[in-house]
């Protein structure tokens, strides 16, 4: 029934040297943190040299200041700038101080390096990072209604049991096949600690999948309201359906793809001829037998989204598990197809393979 880790910025490098033509040796730069350490300025006469070792952010990389270059009775150098450091953010560590010889004093650098675009392992944190919660854990909790056209729209989120509000987290929205907020695939039984997961219910019975609809405009204040309150990894948002939820998902990944790093359906379709934007990996599971929604939908919306990804349309899909999944092959990189079909289960939400295939699919961006 229808119903991305940046490494830091590089630090600047220490100010301009002295010019005067009798200078003393050069000082080596202070550490920086996250950003790059400027190397330091030599002057003209001086021949001393010094290493800074600058320590990245987390998941980065250190970052080492270079040797003062060696005088020669002329002006001094200016210094040079560090080298990217990759990591979390942090601010650069002052740069070279030049030397001091009779014909003047170098003007000391002071450049901050740039704060990272992403912290450790690759996380994109969300503004509700560093936002204490007293909320329950490991069980849905219901949140303050969202307006959406004048309508009072109830969601849930469900934190893992040790949640970190420092730790930015994957995020998995769940939507519901017809009937309840309650009718979703269990990722719960999958995530353990490691995902935020987030649910709401549609008005009526089934979920509005048309573009301009407010279930579609409801799913972007979702997203901006889990990332506001907790701490969610942007880079790595997730949607899971079923049946109506699927055909959801189906709107949502075509009207902005950008919404959603990768989604996992059960049934569902195609959300028809539309425009669509951006590419999205994509996991699929449909039954042959399925006389809700016929498997051709979703064979429209698969072909569609090989052919975006720039899928091999020719060769058959390469088994894997969890069985009856097959990847099809050449997709540009990560931006996967998987297609699960399979065969006697009817309109099933098929919990057990919905839930392992779509985790499995998930950890691996």
């Amino acid at each position: 029934m229808n119903p991305t880790s940046n490494g830091g910025m590089p630090g600047t490098g220490g100010a301009t040297a002295g010019t005067s033509p009798i200078g003393t040796g050069g000082v080596a730069g202070m550490p920086a943190t996250g950003g790059s350490a400027g190397l330091p300025s030599a002057g003209a006469a001086g021949s001393s040299a010094g290493t800074a070792p600058g320590s990245g952010g987390d998941g980065g990389n250190s970052t080492t200041g270079g040797a003062g270059s060696a005088g020669a009775n002329a002006a001094g150098s200016t210094g040079a700038a560090g080298s990217e450091a990759q990591g979390g953010a942090g601010a650069g560590g002052a740069g070279a101080t030049a030397g001091a010889g009779a014909g003047g004093t170098g003007q000391a650098g002071s450049s901050a390096g740039g704060a990272g675009a992403s912290g450790a392992g690759g996380a994109t944190p969300s503004a509700g990072c560093g936002t204490p919660t007293s909320a329950e854990l490991g069980a849905w909790v219901e949140q303050s209604t969202i307006d959406v056209r004048g309508v009072a729209r109830r969601w849930w989120v469900w934190l893992p049991m040790g949640y970190d509000p420092t730790r930015a987290y994957p995020v998995v929205f769940l939507l519901h096949g017809c009937g309840t907020e309650t009718n979703n695939v269990p990722m719960q039984r999958v995530t353990g600690d490691d995902a935020i997961l987030v649910r709401s219910v549609a008005v009526e019975d089934c979920w509005d999948t048309a573009a301009n609809g407010p279930d579609v405009e409801l799913f972007g204040l979702l997203v901006t309201a889990a990332e506001t309150g907790f701490c969610v990894d942007s880079g790595r948002r997730f949607g899971v359906g079923y049946s109506s939820g699927s055909w959801l998902i189906n709107a949502i990944e075509c009207e902005d793809g950008s919404l959603l790093r990768a989604a996992a359906t059960v049934a569902g379709g195609t959300p028809g001829a539309r425009n669509c934007m951006g590419r999205i990996a994509r996991l699929f599971i449909h039954d042959q037998d399925d006389m809700d929604n016929d498997i051709s939908g979703n064979i429209t919306e698969r072909d569609r989204l090989i052919e975006l990804n720039g899928c091999d349309a020719v060769t058959p899909p390469v088994p894997e598990d969890p069985a009856p999944c097959a990847r099809y092959q050449g997709c540009d990189e990560g931006y996967p197809v998987v297609w699960c079909e399979t065969t006697g289960e009817g309109h099933d939400r098929q919990d057990t393979l919905a839930s392992e295939a779509a985790w499995g699919f998930f950890t691996a961006f």
